[in-house]
């Protein structure tokens, strides 16, 4: 039998409740995890992206504010690289709909406040790639849906993700029809 005297069970004790306060006040587990690579993967493809248009002379601080694309740069790339990060951004919207779906019930505020967070991080790589006003987007989105519940966070990923589709199919609409003028011009 383990003999254990009263100060070294409160010691026990303190340490559960430290060790619930931090669970209970952010991310954990499968969902930090998931969440955090997917938010991962958007940095990395947003960095890959400017690595390649430093290599094509493409000079995102050319960009304007409501000159983000094709009015800046003859060049199509930058409307491509809107469609792969507006693409993998998605992924990332997804991902943050799903788990907070899943901790609906069971979801602390301080997981849901963490979600928004990362929402709002994310937006400002997207935003520095000429994906206008995201940062805007996600915080106005907070500031009408409570970003420390289930159904807030599901809220402001919904209008995250609208704007991601509305800038995806804007941009593979711009890029098809330049395409289009290109084959017709040869």
């Amino acid at each position: 039998m383990i003999k254990c005297n009263n100060k070294t069970f409160n010691n026990l004790l303190k340490l559960t409740i430290l060790v619930n306060l931090l669970i209970s006040c952010g991310l954990t587990g499968a969902t930090k995890i998931k969440l955090e690579s997917s938010a991962k993967a958007i940095v990395d493809e947003i960095d890959a992206i400017k690595k390649e248009a430093a290599s094509m002379g493409v000079n995102f601080d050319a960009f304007k504010d409501k000159k983000t694309g094709s009015g800046v740069s003859e060049n199509p790339f930058i409307l491509e690289a809107k469609v792969r990060a507006t693409t993998v951004a998605e992924k990332f919207v997804i991902a943050i709909e799903e788990e907070a779906t899943k901790l609906k019930e069971t979801g602390s505020s301080g997981e849901f406040s963490a979600m928004y967070d990362l929402m709002f991080e994310v937006s400002k790589p997207l935003q520095e790639l000429g994906i206008q006003e995201m940062t805007k987007t996600v915080s106005m989105a907070a500031e009408e849906n409570p970003p420390t519940t289930a159904q807030g966070v599901l809220e402001i990923a919904k209008k995250m993700r609208e704007k991601l589709q509305r800038v995806h199919k804007k941009n593979q609409e711009t890029l098809k029809k330049k395409n289009t003028e290109e084959s017709t011009a040869k």
